[in-house]
């Protein structure tokens, strides 16, 4: 369960400061406050207060094989650690278009570069995951073929660790996803925006931008095979129909059927100008291959089916980012999951009242344990997204 400290009573919508007092955010504690006193409260993953603000904080935080993971209030994590994964994305998003704009103008681009990006993303994504996932699903930052990648990216990372990769395999396969398109960017802003089917020309520029970014990464310098391999096979499919070489089952790379995977849930769940998002009410979560043939449909027969089912349990039956309707009628937003099966959702940011109001002050709704209910899928009750301030929904950004 992510942790929440003193939640709202029932009805009471306190103010959004008030609401950041309560709320927890996973906080990276830097090295170089290990061993002084912690300005704040730490806070471990049950919600308890682990390490009191004034106490010294243990060296066992710096040893890379402790597993925990700590949290602080929100309005006051910036004491501890200035990282804002929300943030972070947008930042990547503007150097990736920096960087696509210079291979545009024929001008020099490092590996280093790139690599620097995918570490970035990595790391806002270990960072706080639930955060970067649902801030990706909602929000627009940057051109669509830039977002799109990044989205990509993030559920990479999270089907890649769920295959146990880490260190420099977890990072060729972000690089992978993230670099995937970066020859044609320009082309995949166009089908974004397109109404209907693609003519000939879009197909056959379509089918050949993998092998043409293949060709663009070796002219910027060397990356890694499982990099590589991402990228030149991102389209092939289990059965044979794939391009642009028409691989079969185990033939494609592992790092390329995980993208592929992470490639067509980002596809379904945002759609397109001409193609709605996938949609699910609570019927088609309540078992997770009903869940999993809904969401994939007919590319179920093209896609790896294990890691098809691997990504929906990791990501959970409402993943960060969805919107639903709550056992009360508010209209909420998912924004922390649980551990464990499944990833339930554990924490959501509730915006509308029971009538379809706006809320004055957001509330915080635990999920279980006696208390609230997920009763639905709420996005097609608001075809437009309000105007909000995502970032504040985990704790980012007031």
């Amino acid at each position: 369960m992510i942790p929440y400290s003193n939640p709202h009573p029932r009805g009471h919508a306190g103010s959004a400061a008030a609401v950041f007092s309560r709320m927890l955010r996973p906080v990276v504690v830097p090295h170089d406050l290990i061993g002084h006193r912690t300005p704040c409260d730490i806070f471990n993953a049950r919600g308890a207060v682990w390490i009191k603000a004034g106490s010294t904080i243990p060296q066992s935080v710096g040893d890379p094989s402790y597993a925990g993971r700590f949290y602080c209030r929100a309005a006051e994590a910036g004491q501890i650690s200035f990282l804002d994964p929300i943030r972070g994305l947008q930042r990547v998003a503007g150097d990736l278009s920096d960087i696509a704009a210079r291979i545009a103008r024929g001008e020099h681009v490092a590996v280093g570069e790139l690599a620097s990006l995918v570490r970035q993303v990595r790391e806002l994504w270990a960072a706080d995951a639930d955060a970067c996932l649902g801030y990706a699903r909602l929000a627009r930052f940057g051109r669509h073929s830039i977002w799109h990648t990044i989205h990509v990216a993030l559920l990479t990372a999270e089907l890649a660790a769920a295959c146990s990769y880490e260190g420099d395999e977890l990072e060729s396969m972000i690089g992978g996803a993230l670099t995937m398109n970066l020859a044609q960017l320009s082309l995949h802003d166009e089908m974004y925006e397109l109404y209907g089917a693609l003519d000939s020309g879009l197909q056959d520029a379509l089918r050949l931008h993998p092998l043409e970014s293949v060709r663009l990464l070796g002219r910027i310098g060397k990356f890694d095979g499982a990099w590589v391999d991402a990228v030149a096979l991102h389209h092939e499919n289990v059965d044979g129909s794939g391009y642009p070489l028409q691989l079969k089952g185990a033939d494609i790379a592992l790092s390329s059927r995980i993208v592929r995977v992470a490639d067509t849930f980002a596809a379904r769940v945002t759609g397109r100008r001409s193609r709605p998002p996938r949609h699910w009410n609570i019927m088609h979560a309540r078992e997770i291959p009903m869940l999993v043939e809904h969401v994939f449909g007919a590319d179920l027969l093209r896609l790896d089916h294990t890691l098809v089912r691997r990504l929906i349990d990791v990501l959970g039956r409402f993943p960060p980012g969805s919107l639903v309707r709550l056992s009360n009628r508010e209209l909420a937003l998912v924004t922390r999951r649980q551990s464990g099966l499944h990833n339930k959702p554990s924490q959501v940011y509730a915006i509308f009242d029971a009538l379809g109001h706006p809320l004055e002050a957001p509330r915080l709704r635990q999920i279980g344990f006696g208390q609230y209910e997920i009763r639905g899928y709420a996005h097609d009750q608001l075809p437009k997204l309000p105007d909000f301030d995502w970032p504040t929904a985990w704790g980012y950004g007031l």
